[in-house]
C-alpha cells in the first residue's frame, strides 16, 4: 500500500522545511515507498550515502565518537519503514563518555557519565515512534530523572532491511530544573531484531553544569501488541496538529519586507553559543530560529525540552492563584499563610496575605540585596538542595520579620513554595483532601484545553509522601507552549473559547494594564506582580520610547524569558549564561509593529 497520509504538522523545526521538500518530490515506486505507512509518509527511495552512524557501525563492536546532530537527523532521501516498532525498548547500560564544557562540577555528581536505567515501551504511528511515557520519568539515578519525546523512524539501502529510529531524550537534574538534551538512534527489525544504540547529549540549558555525553549500548527489543495503541495514536495526530504554525525565523524578514528587519538581531541579547532555542510569535504564526548545539543544530529543535526555571512562578503559582480566585468567586488573594501552612508561624505569618506572598512582598526576609537570600548557601542547602516537603518548608518560614507585608519586594523561591503549600490545603478544603490543584486546576482545566505538551502535565515534586509541586520552578516545555501560555496572559486576557478562567483584575494587574503594576523590585524601571515582571521600554536607550511603556514577561534561571509585547507579539529566549535582556531584540521587531506607549 503506498503512502496515504504526509501530515502537515512535523513537529521538528529542522526538519520542516525539509519533510515539506520530501512532500513536494516525485514519488519513487520502489520497495520502501510501497511500504505500509498512515502518517506523516517520505517520499524518498531509501537511497543515503551516510558517513556517521553507519549499519556497520551500529552493529559491530568499535565505539562511536561524537557526531553532527545531522546524523541523527531523517535524511532527505529517506523512505518510509519497513518495519513497525511496538514493545519494549531495554538499554544494558554502562559509562558513556563525558567531558564537560566550561564547567568543572562533574566531581560533585554522582556517575553524571551514565544513563539511568532504560526500559520503556513505544508504539509507531507512520513515521513517528511515540513513547508510552510523556512526562518526567522518576529513576533509580542518584543525578538524572528521563524527559523521552517523540521520534522518528526510516528506512534507509545501507541498512540490510533494518529501519532506523532517531528518539530525542534528555536528562534532566533530579530535584533541580538543568535539562541536557540529546539524540538516540538505533536499527531494528519486526522480528526483534535491533542493533547497539548510539546516543550524545551536546546541549543543555543548565548555567553550572555544562558537558557533551556520548556512548554505545546493548539492547534489546521485546515486541509486544501495546494496549490502547489506536487511542495513543489519535490523540498524538491531535497533539501534532495542534501546534502552531511554524516558519524559519528568516522568514519574518521575507514576510514583512517593508520592516527592514536584521535577523541577526533578534536574540542578540543572548549568547549565541549559550542560546537553547527562541523565537517569535505574531499574526498567528511561530516564528522559530535553530537549536544550535555543540555538534550542529538540534534535529528536533521543536521538541527540544526547555526548562521553565521561575517561569513557573508565573504559570504555576501566578495562574494558579488567579484561577482560585476565578473559580470559588471570592477574595482568594487576601487568605493568610498561617491559616493553611502550619509550619508558618502566626507571628510573621498570620497578616501576610496569598497575593503578598505572590509578590515577594511577605515582609520576611534576611537582606533586600539583589539575590542575597536567594543565594546564600544556607538557600542553597536547606531549600534548593533538600528533597522534602518538611525540609523546604522549615526553611521558607523561617525569615525574620523586617517589613509591613506588602510593602518590600524580596526575591524568594521559598515564598512561592509557600504559596504553593496553601493553595493546596486551601484547594483540598474545598475540593477534597486528595485533590491537587496543579494536576486539576492547571493540567485540566487550563493545560489541556490550551493544547500544551503533555511535558507540561508534570511538576517537580517533593521526593516524599507530601509530593508537594515546587511551583517556582520544575516543569518543563517545548516551545510551543512558552507562546500559548504568553499568548494566553496577554492576548486572551485569561480567557479560552471565551470563558474567562482566570481572576480577569489580578490579569491586568500582572500584564502593566489594570491599577496597580506592582512593587518596584530595586529600579524605577523594573516592577513585580503576581509572578509577573514587567520593564519599562522608555528606560532602555535602545528604543527610545517617549512615554513610559511597561511590558509584562516571565523569566527564569540563567537567561529564560517570555516578553508579552503590546504589538500582539510574544518573543521567547531560552539561555544560560546570565544574559536576561531582550530590548536589542525588541527594538528590531518594532520595525515590524510599534511598542512604544
Amino acid at each position: 500500500m503506498a503512502c496515504t497520509n504526509t501530515a502537515p504538522g512535523i513537529n521538528a523545526f529542522a526538519t520542516q522545511s525539509k519533510q515539506q521538500n520530501l512532500a513536494d518530490a516525485p514519488s519513487n515506486n520502489s520497495e520502501f515507498n510501497d511500504a505500509n505507512c498512515d502518517y506523516a509518509c517520505l517520499d524518498g527511495d531509501g537511497t543515503v550515502t551516510r558517513s556517521g552512524l553507519s549499519y556497520s557501525q551500529l552493529t559491530g563492536t568499535g565505539g562511536i565518537s561524537l557526531q553532527n546532530y545531522s546524523h541523527y537527523a531523517v535524511p532527505a532521501n529517506a523512505a518510509n519503514p519497513l518495519n513497525q516498532f511496538s514493545g519494549t525498548l531495554t538499554l544494558s547500560i554502562v559509562n558513556g563518555t563525558l567531558t564537560e564544557q566550561g564547567t568543572s562540577l562533574a566531581g560533585s555528581y554522582t556517575n553524571p557519565n551514565r544513563l539511568p536505567d532504560f526500559s520503556f515501551q513505544f508504539v509507531q504511528h507512520g513515521t513517528h515512534l511515540i513513547p508510552l511515557q510523556r512526562q518526567l520519568i522518576a529513576t533509580s539515578h542518584p543525578s538524572w530523572e528521563y524527559l523521552l519525546l517523540p521520534g522518528r523512524v526510516w528506512q534507509e539501502h545501507g541498512d540490510n532491511g533494518y529501519s532506523r529510529v532517531a528518539l530525542p531524550f534528555a536528562l534532566q537534574e533530579v530535584n533541580a530544573n538543568c535539562t541536557h538534551n540529546g539524540v538516540m538512534t538505533f536499527l531494528f527489525k519486526d522480528d526483534g531484531s535491533v542493533s547497539k544504540l548510539a546516543y550524545q547529549i551536546a546541549q543543555e540549558t543548565c548555567q553550572y553544569f555544562k558537558f557533551n555525553l556520548h556512548g554505545k549500548l546493548n539492547a534489546s527489543y521485546q515486541s509486544a501488541i501495546i494496549s490502547g495503541a489506536t487511542a495513543i495514536k489519535t490523540a498524538y495526530v491531535q497533539e501534532v496538529a495542534a501546534r502552531l504554525p511554524v516558519k524559519p525565523i528568516s522568514a519574518l524578514a521575507t514576510d514583512y519586507p517593508q520592516a527592514g528587519i536584521v535577523l541577526a538581531y533578534i536574540a542578540s541579547d543572548q549568547s549565541a553559543s549559550h542560546l537553547s532555542a527562541y523565537g517569535v510569535y505574531y499574526n498567528g504564526v511561530h516564528y522559530a530560529g535553530n537549536c544550535a548545539t555543540r555538534q550542529g543544530n538540534y534535529p528536533f529543535c521543536g521538541l527540544m525540552a526547555l526548562p521553565s526555571y521561575s517561569t513557573a512562578k508565573s504559570v504555576v503559582a501566578g495562574f494558579a492563584l488567579m484561577r482560585l480566585e476565578q473559580k470559588y468567586g471570592g477574595n482568594q488573594r487576601e487568605l493568610v499563610i498561617s491559616d493553611y501552612v502550619s509550619e508558618c508561624a502566626t507571628s510573621r505569618w498570620a497578616d501576610v496575605s496569598f497575593g503578598q506572598t505572590l509578590d515577594m512582598a511577605t515582609g520576611n526576609y534576611n537582606s533586600t540585596g539583589a539575590s542575597v537570600d536567594e543565594g546564600a548557601q544556607a538557600t542553597i542547602d536547606n531549600f534548593f538542595l533538600a528533597g522534602s516537603h518538611q525540609a523546604k518548608i522549615q526553611h521558607a518560614c523561617a525569615y525574620p520579620r523586617q517589613a509591613a507585608p506588602g510593602s518590600q519586594f524580596v526575591y524568594h523561591s521559598s515564598d512561592t513554595f509557600i504559596l504553593s503549600r496553601a493553595m493546596q490545603q486551601y484547594y483540598r478544603s474545598m475540593a477534597g483532601t486528595s485533590a491537587d490543584y496543579y494536576s486539576e486546576l492547571l493540567v485540566k482545566e487550563l493545560w489541556q484545553p490550551l493544547q500544551l505538551s503533555p511535558l507540561t502535565h508534570h511538576s517537580k515534586r517533593t521526593y516524599d509522601a507530601q509530593t508537594q509541586p515546587f511551583a517556582g520552578y520544575g516543569l518543563s516545555f517545548i516551545s510551543d507552549d512558552l507562546i500559548k501560555l504568553g499568548r494566553f496572559a496577554h492576548q486572551q486576557q485569561g480567557q479560552i473559547n471565551g470563558q474567562q478562567l482566570l481572576d480577569a483584575g489580578m490579569l491586568q494587574d500582572a500584564m502593566q494594564l489594570g491599577s496597580n503594576g506592582g512593587l518596584s523590585t530595586g529600579t524605577a524601571s523594573s516592577r513585580y506582580r503576581y509572578g509577573f515582571w514587567a520593564y519599562d521600554l522608555s528606560d532602555s536607550t535602545q528604543l527610545g520610547c517617549a512615554n513610559p511603556s511597561w511590558v509584562p514577561y516571565m523569566s527564569g534561571f540563567g537567561g529564560i524569558g517570555v516578553v508579552m509585547l503590546p504589538n500582539q507579539m510574544v518573543y521567547y529566549y531560552v539561555s544560560d549564561n546570565s544574559e536576561y535582556g531582550f530590548t536589542k531584540t525588541v527594538k528590531e521587531l518594532a520595525k515590524i509593529s510599534p511598542v512604544c506607549s
